[in-house]
């Protein structure tokens, strides 16, 4: 009998909050930007196949959850009067600021090109519990490409601290950014902490025989996506019989459908 695979889980204090579809966290595969829905996998028969078949992309949105914004959200900055403001319908949408003396005066944040002028602080109405000895790597939503805020990464031990009230990079000048609740907010991928042992060396003749093993059995099949996704599908298998958990973001569950 297999263990019950470790549970993330979003609760609020906002009664009827988790009963709003455009409001409640989902799994990051909800929220895959419609430009790489529409790639092609090929965009003609000749050409070099498009980033769609590379399986970074849609591992990262199947290994992760998003939290969309809560409320209707207007976040205003100033430069020359040195005023912020945020406009919303409900206080459920509570915003702050980092002053430019905790951060901003010390480096030039940009995104895209754009550099950010004030970090904006939300007062998230969703709490994050995990498991003992797990953690979530907070994200913005990046392949969403968007140039008037980000949410900045970090890591959050949300087995030991529950909060997660994320601060945004607000790009721009005196321009109310509009955020229309239920955009894609913020991502988090679950991962167990573990401590690791760096080695840097010289490649020995069993690493160079495993390399050039995989990278054959790469090149030699087209199945299913090629040997990548054959080769995750009999590991975890193999995973499946022997533990139920090795540190694969994929096996967490999420109780919200």
């Amino acid at each position: 009998m297999f263990k019950d695979k470790p549970i993330i889980k979003f609760v609020t204090e906002v009664k009827g909050l988790d009963k709003i579809d455009d409001c409640i966290p989902k799994p990051a595969t909800r929220f895959i930007p419609d430009w790489f829905k529409e790639l092609p996998n090929y965009p003609n028969p000749k050409d070099p196949k498009t980033v769609k078949k590379c399986p970074s992309f849609p591992d990262l949105f199947s290994s992760a959850y998003v939290i969309p914004m809560w409320s209707d959200t207007i976040l205003n900055y100033s430069k020359t009067t040195d005023q912020w403001r945020y406009e919303s319908p409900t206080d459920v949408a509570e915003w702050t600021i980092h002053g430019r003396q905790q951060f901003l005066d010390f480096t030039e944040a940009s995104l895209f090109g754009k550099e950010a002028s004030i970090v904006f602080k939300a007062k998230c109405p969703w709490y994050l519990i995990t498991p003992p000895g797990y953690s979530v790597l907070q994200l913005p939503m990046f392949y969403h490409f968007n140039n008037d805020w980000s949410v900045l990464p970090g890591i959050i031990d949300t087995d030991i601290h529950h909060e997660i009230n994320q601060q945004v990079l607000y790009h721009g000048d005196d321009k109310d950014v509009y955020i229309p609740r239920g955009t894609p907010f913020v991502m988090y991928l679950p991962y167990k902490r573990e401590n690791y042992d760096l080695v840097v060396s010289q490649i020995n003749e069993k690493e160079k025989q495993i390399i050039q093993h995989n990278s054959l059995n790469f090149k030699t099949t087209e199945v299913q996506g090629g040997f990548y996704r054959e080769l995750q599908r009999k590991t975890k298998k193999r995973k499946k019989s022997t533990s139920f958990w090795k540190g694969r973001f994929g096996a967490v569950k999420c109780p919200i459908k």
